[in-house]
């Protein structure tokens, strides 16, 4: 039917459909009931309040030294049957000065040379707990293949998340959450209160929620290379590995624009990138 003149694609009524939408948006977050709009976006993520999020076991495996500072391997049980390893890195001979977390969405080994963004971190005497989330790092899928290459090879995890009534973004945020809090009331870096979050790639999307419907957990939130918006996904029709972002009917009440706005110089994007992965590109 696509062939018949004046056909119109699925794409083209979605993309009609989010501009009646990005109104209704618009009036929604301007009216001023903010708290009743994020009770919503939690209910629609499933992300319950931190209250609720049961503390973690922690099991300590081993000890890496390095110049300045040291490496504790452990391993977060927030739930059973889920397992999130982690790596803390802590200045030695040192007063802490803050205590950051960091998610990579290539795990906690993505940037944990001596020589990397997180080395630079400890190496500024900050605490850094780097942790693999569940379904990246250590525990992500590698046989996962329907969806490929453009739904990602958690593709059939996000399928039975959504048959079960939750969402990747919101299991992820919970781990975010439960990670963060585990850092603010761990004695032994001083209690530092509120943390800052560092995310890279993917998971942006979760640690914006997390941030947005917590914010006293955090002091700052710096997001790398993360989705720009939802809407950008519709307007862009293809997108790659972000069925894992799926808030079903999200839409009709925010995008990730009306999450950062309640963070507003809490927030830091950088390098923001649109539905195929690619930097985005000035209008």
């Amino acid at each position: 039917v696509m062939l018949i003149d004046g056909a119109r694609s699925v794409y083209d009524l979605n993309r009609d459909f989010e501009k009646q939408l990005s109104e209704h948006r618009r009036k929604l977050w301007s009216s001023g009931k903010r708290t009743k709009l994020l009770a919503r976006v939690r209910s629609l993520a499933g992300l319950r309040e931190l209250a609720a999020l049961p503390r973690p076991k922690v099991e300590k495996v081993g000890t890496v030294q390095r110049p300045g500072y040291r490496i504790e391997k452990l391993i977060l049980k927030p739930e059973f049957g889920i397992y999130l390893p982690a790596l803390l890195f802590t200045p030695k001979q040192t007063d802490i000065r803050d205590v950051v977390l960091y998610i990579h969405e290539e795990g906690k080994i993505a940037d944990a040379n001596e020589d990397g963004p997180i080395g630079e971190l400890v190496n500024s005497a900050n605490a850094v707990l780097a942790v693999d989330i569940r379904g990246i790092g250590e525990t992500k899928q590698t046989d996962q293949k329907y969806g490929k290459p453009y739904f990602g090879s958690d593709s059939q995890d996000v399928f039975m998340a959504y048959l079960l009534g939750r969402s990747f973004v919101g299991m992820w945020a919970e781990d975010i959450l439960t990670c963060a809090r585990w850092l603010a009331e761990n004695k032994a870096l001083g209690q530092p209160g509120c943390i800052r979050l560092v995310t890279v790639g993917n998971v942006g999307v979760p640690a914006l929620h997390a941030a947005a419907l917590e914010p006293d957990m955090f002091s700052r939130v710096v997001l790398k290379t993360s989705l720009v918006s939802w809407s950008n996904l519709i307007e862009m029709g293809l997108s790659k590995n972000h069925l894992v972002n799926t808030v079903h009917a999200a839409l009709t009440t925010y995008d990730l624009d009306n999450l950062a706005e309640v963070l507003r110089d809490k927030l830091s994007i950088e390098q923001p990138l649109d539905a195929m992965g690619e930097p985005l590109k000035a209008k």
